[in-house]
């Protein structure tokens, strides 16, 4: 068959017509407000959907790169769950002008975004007549995984978007408010005697790079930097491999990847003690990464998150290791190479899924120099094996699921100095359980996990005193920082009840993660020592009525304590979302949190008390249907000791042609924090606060960015993509004062209710704490920042053959990162901020330059 978008071949004529399309979205189960049709036909290698989506008024078509969001033109949607066990769904999407999308939905489909870096070879073309637009599939079944049996049932909805009226149509319809998914497609039987296709796919990839970076020596070298030129060149040749081990279970590896043109992190201020979590973006690590997750339900929000036990941005990190501080010039990579991975992911009878992935990154040596020209070497990262396991069975139809879970890192340490910074080896493994009933409408949740990390005292001793728990808190009883040990264990359980379907909803989830717990080698996780009950509740009104055309509230009063039985969190919360006649919505909400207890503000210091704090936000979005869409956001907040915070941001869409798409979003913040901690210094004269002092002061913080994005697109296959973020942040710190006393948020500011306080000419503060008594002074530095970046790159995206995709990618970085101390004489304007200023000399900064092209080439021999 010729896919080209017309349905002109006499089998478009002999395959049945599904026309039975009922509304989703406006008026909900009317039937469709244009006629559309839909045939189905297959041959021994692929699926054939042809679709016939006649308009009474000119259709909305644009062009778009692939995987771009479906929502504001006229587009098609094809929803297969081949595999027939209302768990994985694949979506193909087309829209009138032939931009399409696939992605692979977990968790039964229901109506998320699903995981858009699957990018399977497919067919599909469109033709735009006088009686509306027409769409072509082909969908090899070597793309898809199904159950080896000669004769197929599988799952299937359709779904057409009519964007001027905001009109959603499907077959078969599904209920808003119903908890369905997967388990609610029409069932597609008749497919007999199909071929998996080839079992073997390889995307071979050449890719060149060149560097174009700033050379700086610092002050007093007389020498150049012998391990940069200005303008370094390299070459890389990698290959990725898919081997279908059946026509469920395939096996993905890569050898020597590359990443180049995966899109930068956004710039983070992080003042708090706790790790920035970023979104991975690699396709090796995000295709078919559902697998991989473990647990329903759980905390969340501010209560916590449920541990993440697999983070797959811990393979490739930077090195944990660093040159000695002697060192003036040095060579250090800025990831870990990935020598190689591979992931066998799939099917297999009786209702079983498995998941199974490991990697291996080399040992990382830096290269250094010292200021008398001596060459010395490093250990910065050692060779490191990753393991990850996944186990999961179906019963009862998929309402019932249980599964297991277990990842393994462990590194060489043996002749590096890192065996004080990384665990030798970090386990964890855990099952998880779910089962739902009355239609899905009600489920309940579990699972435990458990986590063991080995390695000397010395890492042993820093992990108990990390931020995730602090061991070292001189008033918690319950813990005991032991400095001899080489190994530290812990759990997390969590059980989870709730009612997920229906207009009311209701979720009660209780979870304990011991002090002891650790999975950071290889997952995410911000908090030990825990108890959580975390609640919500949920009203949903899908139907039109005079004012509003849906609306929702929720609920949700949380509550946290630690093992001391401590309560370190309370809020109560409330928010809502309102769409009006006209597409236009609100959206919105309030939180209360009652002053408690809290183990973490002096950062393993003594426990301490947070003020009342009163917070909300509210949101206003326009009509996505238009060419230019905005949302407009306000958040503030304000405590009891006179902290407070407000933010304002901006996004805006404009879509000037059915080519192009721009992208704006502005953002300004202000915060004022009476007692941002600053240092804690020993003191045994300090007998109230344990022998040492905390010491805080306040912060006034300002930050301004500009996310931008503009897209492209030529035709379906060939894009360019451009995105930069000017950003800005500065700190002023002042009134430097320290914790009066465990168990409370007082405190004494220094010059003003104790000791005396003055300021250096380079900008440190020299403190002392009792004036003319006998305490020992000591110097604070000077805190004040000011941060000024700009990041961006550019992609261009060539599809040149299926599944074959060249990649031109620019990528710049201008930092120009400042502190106070030590240039508080030069430059007095540190920490305050105006926006002119900042951004003149952001744009002044010399830029770092990469540009990388890349190609591969498929082949499915």
């Amino acid at each position: 068959m010729d896919v080209d978008g017309r349905l002109d071949e006499a089998v478009w004529t002999q395959a049945p017509v599904i026309r039975d399309l009922l509304q989703e979205d406006p008026d909900e189960g009317a039937p469709g407000s244009e006629r559309t049709e839909f045939r189905i036909a297959f041959d021994d290698n692929a699926i054939y959907i042809g679709a016939m989506l006649y308009d009474r008024f000119p259709v909305t078509g644009r062009l778009a790169r692939r995987d771009a969001g479906q929502g504001d033109f006229d587009y098609i949607t094809i929803s297969l769950d081949s595999f027939h066990d209302h768990e994985t769904v694949y979506q193909f999407a087309v829209n009138a002008s032939g931009s399409f999308r696939d992605a692979v939905l977990g968790g039964g489909g229901g109506r998320g975004g699903g995981d858009i870096s699957w990018d399977p070879v497919w067919d599909q073309a469109t033709q735009v007549t006088e009686a509306g637009w027409s769409a072509e599939v082909r969908i090899p079944f070597s793309q898809l995984r199904f159950r080896p049996d000669n004769e197929q049932v599988w799952g299937i909805q359709l779904r057409r978007n009519i964007l001027r009226n905001q009109e959603r149509v499907a077959f078969p319809f599904v209920p808003t408010l119903d908890r369905g998914g997967a388990s609610r497609f029409a069932h597609l039987e008749g497919i007999e005697n199909i071929r998996s296709g080839q079992k073997f796919e390889f995307l071979p990839y050449l890719a060149a790079r060149g560097e174009y970076l700033q050379l700086e020596s610092p002050p007093g070298i007389g020498f150049a930097n012998p391990y940069q030129s200005g303008s370094d060149y390299s070459g890389e040749v990698g290959l990725d491999l898919k081997y279908r081990l059946a026509s469920n279970v395939t096996l993905d590896a890569t050898v020597n990847p590359d990443f180049g043109q995966v899109e930068v992190d956004p710039s983070v201020i992080n003042l708090t003690a706790f790790e920035t979590r970023f979104q991975e973006r690699r396709p090796f690590f995000v295709e078919g990464g559902d697998i991989f997750r473990i647990g329903e339900g759980g905390p969340a929000g501010s209560t916590g998150q449920t541990p993440q036990l697999f983070y797959s941005r811990r393979i490739g990190r930077r090195p944990s290791g660093r040159v000695p501080s002697n060192a003036v010039f040095s060579d250090v990579a800025t990831a870990t190479t990935i020598l190689g991975a591979a992931k066998i992911t799939g099917r297999v009878g009786g209702g079983w899924s498995l998941g199974l992935m490991g990697a291996v990154t080399s040992q990382e040596i830096g290269t250094y120099m010292d200021a008398t020209q001596v060459v010395d070497q490093a250990v910065v990262e050692p060779r490191t094996n990753f393991l990850v396991g996944r186990l999961r069975r179906q019963f009862n139809g998929g309402l019932t699921r249980l599964g297991s879970f277990g990842t393994a890192v462990n590194r060489k340490l043996g002749g590096t100095d890192l065996g004080g910074r990384l665990h030798s080896a970090a386990y964890s493994g855990g099952v998880d359980f779910a089962h739902e009933w009355s239609n899905r409408t009600y489920r309940f949740s579990t699972m435990f996990t458990g986590s063991y990390v080995q390695g000397d005292p010395e890492v042993i001793a820093r992990t108990q005193q990390s931020s995730t728990r602090y061991y070292q808190r001189p008033d918690a009883d319950h813990l005991t920082l032991d400095a001899n040990a080489t190994s530290l264990g812990g759990y997390y359980a969590m059980v989870d009840l709730a009612k997920q379907a229906g207009a009311f909803g209701a979720k009660v989830a209780m979870a304990a993660s011991s002090p002891g717990y650790e999975v950071n080698d290889m997952g995410f996780q911000s908090a030990s020592d825990r108890l959580i009950v975390d609640t919500n509740f949920s009203y949903n009104h899908p139907d039109p009525g005079r004012i509003f055309r849906q609306w929702d509230v929720r609920g949700s009063p949380d509550a946290v304590w630690n093992y001391a039985g401590d309560r370190v969190w309370t809020e109560v919360n409330t928010s809502f979302n309102l769409q009006f006649l006209n597409y236009w919505s609100l959206g919105g909400g309030v939180r209360y949190n009652p002053s408690h207890d809290d183990d973490r503000l002096t950062r393993g210091g003594p426990m301490a008390r947070t003020p009342r704090r009163l917070s909300g936000d509210v949101n206003v979005r326009s009509d996505s249907r238009r060419n230019t869409t905005g949302r407009l956001s306000y958040r503030w907040a304000t405590e009891s000791d006179d902290s407070w915070n407000r933010s304002v941001s901006f996004n805006v869409t404009l879509n000037p042609n059915d080519r192009w798409r721009i992208q704006l979003g502005p953002s300004y913040d202000r915060r004022h924090a009476s007692a941002q901690y600053v240092t804690s210094v020993a003191d045994v004269l300090a007998d109230q606060t344990f022998g040492r002092r905390y010491i805080f002061g306040g912060l006034n913080q300002t930050t301004a960015s500009l996310r931008t994005t503009v897209n492209v697109t030529f035709t379906p296959l060939l894009s360019l993509q451009l995105y930069v973020e000017p950003f800005v942040s500065t700190g002023n710190y002042r009134e430097l004062k320290e914790l009066e006393r465990p168990g409370t948020y007082n405190f004494l500011e220094y010059g003003a209710d104790i000791g005396t306080v003055s300021q250096d000419p380079g900008g440190s503060y020299d403190i002392d704490p009792d004036g003319s008594g006998p305490a020992a002074s000591f110097n604070v530095s000077d805190r004040d920042f000011s941060y000024r970046s700009l990041i961006g790159n550019a992609v261009l995206r060539w599809e040149w053959r299926p599944g074959s995709t060249l990649f031109l990618v620019w990528q710049q970085s201008r930092v120009n990162a400042l502190q106070g101390d030590g240039l508080r004489g030069t430059d007095p304007w540190i920490g305050g901020f105006d926006l002119s200023r900042d951004m003149g000399d952001m744009f002044s900064t010399p830029a770092d330059n990469i540009f990388v092209i890349k190609v591969n080439y498929w082949l499915n021999p």
